[in-house]
């Protein structure tokens, strides 16, 4: 289901609970919208991770990582494990493990949060 999907049907719960009465319905609205938070953590980890990566090929420049993206994925994996997504959670992990890797130079957390990810993948 696209974003645009959950968010309409997050607002056709909003109406069954309010004008309904039905407030059974809302945790399923919270749901759906927190699938949508946990898609938007990952892209957004993953536009600052590709800044990085961009600044690096930059002549004489030296990139800095940026404190918002291990937040962002740390967000996307939350969320994704309390909706039970392991796919979600295992691309989640995988770009952890590409920040400790790629940015920090971090094999040794690195591969574990790869292997994890590889694991949850499988």
């Amino acid at each position: 289901m696209s974003a645009d999907d959950r968010i309409e049907r997050a607002r056709t719960l909003y109406e069954q609970a309010v004008f309904g009465g039905d407030s059974s319905v809302l945790t399923n609205a919270e749901r759906g919208l927190d699938a949508v938070e946990a898609d938007v953590a990952l892209a957004r980890g993953r536009i600052l991770h590709a800044r990085f990566l961009n600044e690096r090929v930059g002549v004489g420049s030296s990139p800095v990582e940026d404190p918002a993206e291990l937040p962002l994925f740390e967000r996307a994996i939350e969320l994704y494990r309390a909706l039970g997504d392991a796919r979600g959670e295992a691309e989640a992990l995988f770009w952890i493990g590409c920040l400790h890797q790629v940015i920090r130079r971090d094999n040794e957390t690195a591969v574990p949060e790869l292997e994890q990810s590889c694991r949850l993948a499988a």
